[in-house]
């Protein structure tokens, strides 16, 4: 897992009050697993029940905002680094 992923990773957990495993993060490589897993852990961390497209619209904004990765290259299907170019 590089740098980018890292902190993408860690910006993931300050905007939604989580903490993510290391040992699972091999298994969020794709958009739409990382938005299902936000979603469910949202609600067994914090109690908070959050829609899937809110999570979805969330993590594209970062993704783009803070990475620079073109919103129409973002969808559910795209893999963070293969597809997305973060390492």
């Amino acid at each position: 897992m590089g740098l980018d992923t890292v902190e993408f990773v860690i910006i993931i957990e300050k905007e939604f009050g989580l903490s993510i495993p290391d040992e699972g993060l091999e298994h969020l490589g794709v958009v739409g697993d990382l938005v299902v897993y936000v979603t469910n852990a949202c609600e067994m961390q914090n109690g908070i029940n959050l829609e899937f497209e809110l999570v979805y619209e969330n993590l594209k904004s970062i993704l783009h905002n803070d990475y620079g990765i073109p919103i129409k290259q973002i969808n559910l299907k795209s893999h963070v680094v293969k597809d997305l170019g973060m390492d």
